[in-house]
């Protein structure tokens, strides 16, 4: 979200916070925000939440080394999403609860400094906010719902995928995750499913760990049928939705 637009708050108020994995930062940045919401960014920000995130992020990398056509991806990413989406939401429980909140007094806060905050200037101060720019809300807002977005998910998960891919591919099959290392241009083989309408000899289009790749389907097959191909992984991977 841009800092001048208006959010609702209507939906869950999961939020996605800075999680490592081996000092590198999966999620989104922590943002800057004024002193009165600090404690709410705050309690995402505990040790023992960070290792149930990180947790579940590793845990679950080797469901997303999918190839996927046609811009389908598989159903289990969704339920995934929203198991992910509820470690957040018993957080934020938690955290509100701290503050001496309720949820639905934490979600009526936060609508009215939403209302508040719509249509003023970036830099303005915030009302009923003491210390608070209207830029750090916005960015606040965006911090507190981010894990509701299926594409910021997808970006985390195929990030650690590629890692467990490489480290895999490199270390032996020993399950760690040396987290910001660039890796060279390297080729994967993948199994392939021709999607319906498609023919042998004509293009189709892949995804995997979030890129796309054009392929070629070779002679002899036919829709349902499978083939392997070569995909020339970018340099930096892991790769960003």
């Amino acid at each position: 979200l841009k800092h001048n637009s208006e959010p609702s708050l209507c939906t869950c108020f999961a939020m996605a916070a800075l999680v490592e994995i081996n000092d590198h930062a999966v999620g989104v940045p922590a943002c800057l925000v004024g002193k009165p919401l600090e404690p709410f960014l705050a309690g995402f920000l505990e040790g023992g939440f960070r290792q149930e995130i990180r947790s579940f992020v590793e845990g679950n990398a080797a469901s997303f080394l999918v190839v996927c056509t046609d811009g389908s991806y598989p159903l289990a990413w969704t339920d995934l999403h929203r198991e992910y989406r509820e470690l957040f939401d018993r957080q934020l429980t938690s955290v509100v609860q701290e503050e001496g909140f309720s949820r639905e007094d934490f979600r009526e806060y936060c609508e009215e400094l939403r209302q508040a905050a719509a249509g003023l200037d970036a830099e303005a101060p915030l009302p009923g906010a003491s210390g608070v720019r209207v830029a750090e809300f916005w960015d606040f807002v965006r911090s507190l719902t981010a894990s509701e977005d299926f594409d910021r998910f997808l970006s985390i998960m195929f990030g650690a995928a590629a890692l467990l891919h490489n480290h895999t591919l490199h270390a032996g099959g020993v399950n760690e995750f040396p987290v910001g290392q660039q890796q060279s241009p390297q080729e994967v083989e993948v199994q392939v499913t021709v999607p319906a309408g498609v023919a042998s000899g004509e293009p189709m289009a892949v995804e995997y760990l979030g890129h796309q790749f054009h392929l070629l389907v070779p002679e002899g097959c036919i829709p349902g049928s499978t083939f392997r191909a070569l995909l020339a992984l970018p340099a930096g991977v892991p790769a960003a939705a």
